[in-house]
């Protein structure tokens, strides 16, 4: 095997990380362990010293991200490096074997991933179901277990994944959407689910923690929201308008309603998802997003155009009806919308990394 850091963040640690690190030291000769400003449990860290390489220290708590890219920096290129929980939830098995996997993938992660079988914590599973599903309509990545802190991480992505943006828990996300550039998909092993006093030592805010995983979906939905009865409210006022028109062909009423609704609501969208939602992935060339922002919202609207009239059609759908209608076609639209507005309309400048 060819060398291995394990990188170990630690806050307020107890005695588990005691017992971990010396079956971690028979296996592994760099153990690097970061002290994320721990309040609590340091004289732990004295007791660690003989069977690590280097205790980081942070002065203050600045969260698991950042411990993360702190020992990544550290290590740099020099290993490849496999990171683990301090509170016991990862065997020195299951370590060795992330370990192992990443002598021949070289080029992406490996992920040891729990089956969330048996007992487990209702928060552990309900988070996990959620975040899993969220994550791959997002990035298209079918990830089993999205909140797994046991990663291997080959040598030559180190540096570059010290360098993704993000401070808490949410850093560890990013680091899986960024997968996507890799050469390789992460290679996804399984390990034993070991959950210690139902979780009770997670330091994983299931609410904060989760708004702050996905902070720009939540605006998202926020600004799709409004929209959504700018939207409607508009569409129905249209064709509550043309309905003493029977002359009127049901294909133009609802054309007509469309386009009037559009160009309130996606005037809308566009202002809130530039400037709230995608705002640190977009710092210039406002006329290039606004154009594509348009073909995108065109593209949409005529799917549910499409869609609406058709299913009216079929249903044989009148007045408030065709409004549920068009609801549910562009309930099964809004996610298209959101992955190809953070892929391609508001995509972040930065240069694609390939792993070499």
């Amino acid at each position: 095997m060819g060398e291995v850091a394990i990188l170990i963040p630690a806050y307020n640690p107890d005695e588990k990380l005691l017992a971990l690190l010396p079956k971690l030291r028979e296996r592994f000769s760099r153990i690097v362990l970061v002290d994320d400003g721990s309040t609590s449990g340091r004289d732990i860290f004295p007791k660690a010293e003989k069977f690590v390489e280097k205790i980081l220290v942070h002065e203050r708590n600045r969260g698991k991200g950042v411990a993360l890219k702190t020992g990544l920096r550290y290590i740099g290129d020099s290993a490849d490096v496999v990171t683990a929980d301090a509170d016991g939830q990862h065997t020195p098995d299951d370590i060795a074997r992330v370990a192992e996997a990443l002598q021949t993938h070289r080029g992406g992660l490996v992920l040891g991933v729990r089956a969330f079988t048996g007992k487990v914590p209702l928060r552990s599973r309900f988070g996990n179901f959620w975040t899993r599903w969220l994550f791959f309509l997002m990035t298209r990545l079918m990830i089993r277990d999205t909140q797994t802190g046991l990663r291997g991480i080959p040598s030559s992505l180190v540096n570059h994944i010290a360098s993704i943006p993000g401070e808490r828990y949410e850093y560890e996300m990013a680091m899986l959407a960024d997968a996507r550039r890799h050469d390789e998909k992460p290679l996804q092993i399984p390990i034993e689910t070991v959950y210690i006093e139902e979780n009770a030592t997670s330091h994983f805010n299931p609410l904060l923690d989760t708004i702050r995983i996905y902070r720009s979906l939540i605006h998202f939905c926020l600004s799709s929201i409004i929209g959504f009865v700018l939207d409607n409210a508009v569409f129905t006022l249209v064709i509550w308008g043309l309905a003493g028109h029977p002359t009127l062909l049901r294909r133009y009423d609802i054309a007509l309603a469309f386009i009037l609704a559009r160009l309130v609501s996606a005037n809308f969208n566009y202002l809130y998802n530039k400037f709230v939602v995608f705002k640190k992935r977009v710092k210039r060339n406002t006329g290039h997003s606004y154009l594509k922002y348009w073909a995108l919202v065109l593209a949409i609207a005529l799917c549910g155009y499409v869609f609406t009239t058709a299913f009216s059609f079929l249903l044989d759908a009148k007045g408030f009806a065709i409004t549920i209608v068009k609801i549910v076609v562009e309930t099964f639209l809004f996610f298209l919308s959101y992955y190809i507005q953070r892929r391609f309309v508001f995509r972040s400048r930065k240069r694609k990394h390939v792993a070499k």
